[in-house]
């Protein structure tokens, strides 16, 4: 248990990135005076209400007032999500259609005890409505939860609570289950509802094609595709239960997008109602990069690449094969290196896996076979372990080596997903005993890590959370 109190700095996110996808620059109070040295938490001269909060709860002997019995508000369809949680970091963000004013509140939690109101700030919408907000002085480990708060006069009115749980301290190792889905048009998504009512998920991985935005070529248009897709009551639970991971594949911009091709001006408004629709941490010095990694402790670090946005198909004429950028691909081999976690679990839009058949085949790492065989080496002439590949985007979910032999016949991948789509039938030809499962049903996939053993437990859920097929893979 936390004994000492905990203030929590929130940071706008947006305005160091202004020019390069606009993230909208958004205000909340400006913490920037010691507030009694213990913890280093910051306060500003509108930061009262979050001084007061935070001297209730589990560390005062006081109870803290639950939110739980609040009235909600109607304003907040779009939904809340959190992101990108680190040990001491994690990115809040809604979109608010009303104009009362609104704060931030976020709670420190003891089990199912609202221990200490570790944050209260007021927050003022950006453009369209997006807050985006960056909550820092986490405690590793701990779990909290949050909700978007209307000042009125009859008291506040709330979004829905949401949950997250900051990544483990360095050196831990403990059980952690982490859910990943693709491909979720725009059908009922009932996967995604059942993965919502968990509460043992510690992240989520969005695989890509988490909104089906073709036909879109202004920012507003982009808007209403995200708005269709993330409202959706399914998006709107399992965004709110858990922390989500993002990449993205080619349906967040336009079906089967070429990156060297697409318009500057089309590429410029899809990227930005990304940013703006998505918890994503931008990298300071390179805002448009999405790869990025998270450690949780020694347990697990989680690998997000990008293998849509840095393509390059011309590459296939000259022989150079870059699924993924140079910049990339040295950042990844080296993390990979570095890493001290037992399990790495690796994000990709797009599988490694060389099916064996032409269908997909140009829109996966083995049209790029020289790159592709460049990482699989590296992994194995590094002696690397625990690697398991997590990917999407082929309609069918599968368990099952990534190759027949050579580079990665010793490596597996999982496949998860179609969330809300129609099955690709070629999952028929995916048989044992390379392929250990292959299905086209609406799935999910929960990962199981066991970082004690180095083992991980694939589960795939149906829609109503039945259990598709499962089985242990030490790595």
């Amino acid at each position: 248990m936390t004994t000492r109190r905990q203030f929590l700095r929130v940071v706008a996110v947006g305005g160091a990135w202004a020019g390069c996808g606009q993230v909208p620059a958004l205000m909340n109070v400006a913490m920037d005076e010691p507030l009694d040295g213990v913890d280093g938490g910051m306060r500003g001269e509108d930061a009262g209400a979050a001084d007061a909060g935070a001297m209730n709860g589990v560390d005062a002997g006081i109870p803290v007032e639950s939110p739980e019995a609040w009235a909600t508000s109607m304003q907040f369809g779009f939904g809340i999500s959190s992101g990108d949680a680190t040990s001491e970091r994690v990115i809040l963000s809604t979109r608010y259609d009303g104009s009362a004013p609104l704060r931030l509140k976020v709670w420190r939690m003891e089990q199912d005890t609202y221990a200490q109101l570790a944050a209260d700030v007021p927050v003022t919408p950006g453009d369209g409505g997006f807050v985006l907000l960056d909550v820092q002085q986490l405690t590793p480990g701990a779990s909290y939860r949050y909700a978007f708060v209307e000042e009125t006069s009859s008291g506040p009115v709330r979004s829905v609570l949401g949950r997250f749980r900051a990544a483990l301290p360095a050196g831990a190792m403990e059980p952690l289950v982490f859910g990943a889905c693709s491909c979720t048009s725009s059908g009922p998504a009932n996967p995604l509802r059942h993965a919502g009512g968990r509460t043992d998920l510690a992240a989520f991985f969005l695989l890509g094609d988490t909104s089906y935005n073709d036909g879109a070529d202004t920012l507003s248009e982009y808007r209403t595709k995200w708005n269709e897709s993330l409202s959706r009551e399914a998006y709107r639970s399992l965004r709110a239960s858990t922390s989500v991971i993002a990449t993205w594949d080619d349906h967040e911009v336009t079906n089967n997008f070429n990156p060297e091709t697409i318009s500057d001006a089309k590429m410029l408004v899809a990227r930005q109602a990304f940013f703006e629709a998505l918890p994503i941490r931008r990298h300071e010095m390179a805002p448009s990069r999405l790869w990025r990694s998270f450690v949780w402790g020694d347990a697990v670090e989680v690998f997000a690449l990008d293998t849509r946005g840095e393509r390059k198909p011309s590459s296939l004429l000259n022989g150079n094969h870059e699924m993924i950028s140079q910049a990339q691909q040295l950042w990844f081999q080296n993390a990979l290196k570095a890493s001290t976690a037992r399990i790495k679990l690796v994000m990709n839009s797009v599988p490694i896996t060389d099916f064996g058949f032409s269908a997909f085949n140009t829109d996966a790492w083995r049209a790029y076979q020289k790159q592709r065989l460049e990482v699989l080496r590296f992994i194995e002439d590094e002696n690397i372990t625990g690697v398991l590949w997590v990917s999407g985007d082929h309609h069918f979910a599968s368990a099952g080596t990534v190759s027949m032999s050579g580079p990665g016949s010793r490596a597996v991948e999982v496949l998860a997903g179609p969330g809300a789509q129609s099955a690709n039938p070629l999952f028929r030809v995916l048989n044992k005993p390379r392929w250990d499962y292959a299905s086209g049903d609406n799935n999910y996939v929960a990962l199981h890590c066991q970082p004690m053993t180095g083992e991980v437990r694939v589960v795939f859920h149906d829609g109503q959370g039945a259990v598709l097929f499962e089985k242990t893979y030490r790595v």
